[in-house]
């Protein structure tokens, strides 16, 4: 039997995921997370509202560097690259059923498609959260549903662990894993990822300054007003 060339086969310090990725991954996480758990444990006339706010609108700013990155961004980011990998979710879940270890790792078709689902999911809950009061079922209705995506996709690390021993995680901190060296990606980007890291403290510190917590409104200089349906009280 022949063996497949050297960069067919799969690598345990193979760089999987570079800087920008990393960085639009934990800003999306943290940020997302950050406003559904203040969200969900305060009141509108909370003094800490504001931050479910904030966090919320970050999430927004992570999704649009997360969609830029589609076209821009390195290979296992791009939309054509995502969008193939979703169309072999089925071949996927009969991997997981039959406990069938992966050969590489990476993005794999259970959390592109998570991820794809979430994506779709944080406009309208963010769309919810600016209008009238009459959108606020929906506005904790979608909430709840990123809150079962969230769930599912860690029951789904667990179960990943546990099929292959190994932290699969750790990927998107480090960048690295086990996966094929003709599809590694070849530079961690750090200068781009210093830009977006940049980029990303500078509208937080936007956000953070120009927000008046009495009115709900953000005012960034030479921007559109912004104004929130929920007054602070606090």
């Amino acid at each position: 039997m022949n063996e497949p060339p050297a960069s067919q086969k799969p690598g345990r310090g193979v760089l999987l995921w570079d800087l920008p990725a990393r960085l639009s991954h934990w800003g999306f996480s943290l940020s997302l997370t950050a406003s559904l758990l203040i969200g969900f444990q305060s009141d509108p006339e909370s003094v800490i509202f504001k931050y479910h706010i904030l966090a919320g609108v970050l999430t927004l700013w992570f999704l649009a560097v997360r969609l830029v990155l589609g076209w821009v961004g390195s290979k296992p980011m791009r939309w054509d690259v995502f969008f193939k990998t979703v169309t072999g979710i089925r071949g996927y879940l009969a991997g997981v059923f039959a406990w069938r270890p992966l050969k590489h790792f990476g993005l794999n078709p259970g959390s592109a498609l998570f991820a794809l689902a979430l994506y779709l999911l944080i406009p309208g809950v963010v769309y919810t959260g600016f209008i009238a009061d009459w959108a606020e079922t929906w506005h904790g209705r979608l909430a709840y549903g990123c809150l079962f995506l969230i769930g599912t996709h860690l029951a789904g690390l667990v179960l990943h662990a546990l099929r292959h021993r190994e932290m699969s995680p750790l990927a998107m901190v480090h960048g690295r894993g086990r996966g094929l060296e003709n599809e590694a990606v070849p530079t961690p980007n750090a200068r781009a990822g210093l830009i977006l890291l940049l980029l990303s403290l500078v509208v937080s510190g936007l956000l953070f300054r120009y927000f008046d917590e009495a009115t709900s409104v953000l005012q960034i200089p030479f921007l559109p007003e912004i104004a929130f349906p929920v007054v602070q009280k606090g």
